[in-house]
């Protein structure tokens, strides 16, 4: 998570105005205009495999497939 979060910090040129409001157990809340959210919604997937992908395959043969259920709403309790 870490990780995840530390990618988006270093990438926030990539989404103008989004910025991570709320990190509860797995999952990061990004607030932005609604037309940014597709765009938004890819750029915090991404952070958040390649972190995860950080610490769970970077060593050994075995892989650890990786995925993440990104959606966009209009609140946090929308779902």
């Amino acid at each position: 998570m870490r990780l995840a979060l530390a990618l988006l910090c270093e990438r926030r040129d990539e989404c103008l105005g989004a910025m991570p409001v709320l990190v509860c157990h797995d999952e990061i809340v990004v607030e932005c205009v609604t037309e940014q959210a597709v765009g938004v919604k890819g750029w915090l997937e991404r952070a958040m495999v390649e972190g995860m992908d950080a610490v769970l395959n970077n060593v050994g043969e075995a892989h650890v497939p990786l995925e993440v259920e990104p959606r966009v709403a209009s609140s946090w309790g929308e779902g």
